[in-house]
Protein backbone atom coordinates (compact mmCIF):
# COMPACT_ATOMS: atom_id res chain seq x y z
CA UNK A 1 0.00 0.00 0.00
CA UNK A 2 2.85 2.19 -0.16
CA UNK A 3 3.06 3.19 -3.72
CA UNK A 4 -0.04 4.71 -3.42
CA UNK A 5 0.99 7.72 -1.13
CA UNK A 6 -1.35 10.38 -0.37
CA UNK A 7 -1.09 13.79 -0.87
CA UNK A 8 -0.63 15.68 2.15
CA UNK A 9 -2.97 19.05 2.58
CA UNK A 10 -1.70 21.80 4.70
CA UNK A 11 -4.93 20.57 6.87
CA UNK A 12 -3.22 17.21 6.66
CA UNK A 13 0.01 18.49 8.25
CA UNK A 14 -1.34 20.93 10.75
CA UNK A 15 -3.69 18.27 12.11
CA UNK A 16 -0.17 16.44 12.47
CA UNK A 17 1.98 18.47 13.66
CA UNK A 18 -0.42 19.09 15.99
CA UNK A 19 -0.81 16.16 17.56
CA UNK A 20 2.87 15.27 17.38
CA UNK A 21 3.62 18.27 19.97
CA UNK A 22 0.41 17.17 21.10
CA UNK A 23 1.22 13.80 22.19
CA UNK A 24 5.01 15.03 23.06
CA UNK A 25 3.85 16.84 25.40
CA UNK A 26 1.79 14.50 27.21
CA UNK A 27 4.54 11.91 26.76
CA UNK A 28 6.75 14.32 28.55
CA UNK A 29 4.28 14.96 31.29
CA UNK A 30 3.71 11.53 31.43
CA UNK A 31 7.14 10.39 32.29
CA UNK A 32 7.60 12.93 34.61
CA UNK A 33 4.93 12.01 36.73
CA UNK A 34 6.13 8.26 36.58
CA UNK A 35 9.62 9.35 37.84
CA UNK A 36 7.81 11.78 40.66
CA UNK A 37 5.32 9.14 41.87
CA UNK A 38 8.12 6.52 42.19
CA UNK A 39 10.89 8.92 43.91
CA UNK A 40 7.83 9.59 46.18
CA UNK A 41 7.48 6.07 46.76
CA UNK A 42 10.92 4.54 47.27
CA UNK A 43 12.89 7.86 49.11
CA UNK A 44 10.06 9.45 50.79
CA UNK A 45 7.85 6.66 51.64
CA UNK A 46 4.47 7.99 50.73
CA UNK A 47 2.84 7.68 47.20
CA UNK A 48 0.61 10.39 45.87
CA UNK A 49 -3.49 9.75 45.61
CA UNK A 50 -3.82 11.01 41.90
CA UNK A 51 -0.76 8.33 40.85
CA UNK A 52 -2.77 6.26 39.06
CA UNK A 53 -5.38 8.51 37.68
CA UNK A 54 -3.68 11.09 35.70
CA UNK A 55 -0.73 8.79 34.51
CA UNK A 56 -3.95 6.40 32.98
CA UNK A 57 -5.53 9.13 31.69
CA UNK A 58 -2.54 10.31 29.41
CA UNK A 59 -1.45 7.26 28.00
CA UNK A 60 -5.44 6.57 26.46
CA UNK A 61 -5.35 10.05 25.01
CA UNK A 62 -1.08 9.61 23.83
CA UNK A 63 -2.38 6.71 22.40
CA UNK A 64 -5.48 7.84 20.05
CA UNK A 65 -3.38 10.82 19.14
CA UNK A 66 -0.41 8.60 17.94
CA UNK A 67 -3.04 6.89 16.24
CA UNK A 68 -3.89 10.55 14.77
CA UNK A 69 -0.67 10.70 12.98
CA UNK A 70 -0.57 7.06 12.03
CA UNK A 71 -3.68 7.66 9.71
CA UNK A 72 -2.40 11.14 8.47
CA UNK A 73 0.86 9.45 7.07
CA UNK A 74 -0.95 6.60 5.95
CA UNK A 75 0.81 4.08 7.87
CA UNK A 76 -1.89 2.99 10.65
CA UNK A 77 -2.99 0.10 7.71
CA UNK A 78 0.74 -0.57 6.32
CA UNK A 79 2.44 -3.95 7.85
CA UNK A 80 4.63 -3.48 4.43
CA UNK A 81 2.82 -7.51 3.64
CA UNK A 82 0.61 -6.12 0.89
CA UNK A 83 3.94 -4.61 -0.80
CA UNK A 84 5.50 -7.95 -0.68
CA UNK A 85 2.79 -10.40 -1.81
CA UNK A 86 1.14 -8.01 -4.72
CA UNK A 87 2.71 -6.27 -7.59
CA UNK A 88 2.02 -3.04 -8.16
CA UNK A 89 -0.64 -2.79 -10.81
CA UNK A 90 -4.80 -2.49 -10.53
CA UNK A 91 -5.11 -4.69 -7.38
CA UNK A 92 -2.59 -3.11 -5.24
CA UNK A 93 -4.32 -0.24 -6.06
CA UNK A 94 -8.05 -1.72 -5.02
CA UNK A 95 -6.93 -2.90 -2.34
CA UNK A 96 -4.97 0.89 -0.91
CA UNK A 97 -8.30 2.23 -2.07
CA UNK A 98 -10.21 -0.70 -0.16
CA UNK A 99 -7.93 0.17 3.15
CA UNK A 100 -9.27 4.23 3.28
CA UNK A 101 -12.89 3.46 2.69
CA UNK A 102 -12.49 0.92 5.36
CA UNK A 103 -10.83 3.29 7.52
CA UNK A 104 -13.45 5.82 7.07
CA UNK A 105 -15.70 3.99 8.32
CA UNK A 106 -13.90 2.75 11.08
CA UNK A 107 -13.51 6.14 12.42
CA UNK A 108 -17.11 7.19 11.95
CA UNK A 109 -18.08 3.78 13.85
CA UNK A 110 -15.16 5.18 16.72
CA UNK A 111 -16.63 9.03 16.52
CA UNK A 112 -20.05 7.71 16.75
CA UNK A 113 -19.17 5.44 19.40
CA UNK A 114 -16.86 7.28 21.38
CA UNK A 115 -19.33 10.15 21.58
CA UNK A 116 -22.13 7.72 22.78
CA UNK A 117 -19.75 6.36 25.69
CA UNK A 118 -18.59 9.57 26.58
CA UNK A 119 -22.19 10.82 26.94
CA UNK A 120 -22.96 7.99 29.23
CA UNK A 121 -20.07 8.64 31.41
CA UNK A 122 -19.66 12.03 31.66
CA UNK A 123 -21.68 12.24 34.94
CA UNK A 124 -19.23 10.01 36.22
CA UNK A 125 -16.60 10.77 38.88
CA UNK A 126 -13.36 9.32 39.03
CA UNK A 127 -12.17 8.08 42.42
CA UNK A 128 -9.87 10.26 43.58
CA UNK A 129 -9.49 13.62 41.89
CA UNK A 130 -13.18 13.57 41.12
CA UNK A 131 -12.90 14.52 37.74
CA UNK A 132 -15.10 13.31 34.46
CA UNK A 133 -15.15 9.65 34.05
CA UNK A 134 -15.35 10.22 30.49
CA UNK A 135 -12.31 12.37 29.95
CA UNK A 136 -10.80 9.01 28.64
CA UNK A 137 -13.19 8.25 26.41
CA UNK A 138 -13.45 11.94 24.99
CA UNK A 139 -10.34 10.87 23.37
CA UNK A 140 -12.15 8.49 20.82
CA UNK A 141 -14.58 11.43 19.12
CA UNK A 142 -12.03 14.03 19.35
CA UNK A 143 -9.18 11.33 17.91
CA UNK A 144 -11.50 10.48 15.48
CA UNK A 145 -12.89 13.32 14.14
CA UNK A 146 -9.30 15.14 13.49
CA UNK A 147 -8.17 12.09 11.28
CA UNK A 148 -11.23 11.95 9.55
CA UNK A 149 -11.11 15.56 8.98
CA UNK A 150 -7.14 14.64 7.93
CA UNK A 151 -8.01 12.09 5.43
CA UNK A 152 -11.18 13.91 3.69
CA UNK A 153 -8.42 16.88 3.21
CA UNK A 154 -5.77 14.83 1.62
CA UNK A 155 -8.16 12.86 -0.56
CA UNK A 156 -9.87 16.17 -1.81
CA UNK A 157 -6.07 17.22 -2.91
CA UNK A 158 -5.97 14.25 -5.22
Amino acid sequence: MQDVPIPRLRISNAIDSVAGAVGGLFVATFTAIIVYVVICRYAFSFTPRWSEEIPRLLLVWVTFIGAVSAFVRNTHLCAGLTDLMIAPGRFRTFLARLARLASYLFLIVVFWSGWQITGVTWSHETTVLSWPAGLSYLALPVTAAAAFIALVAAELRK
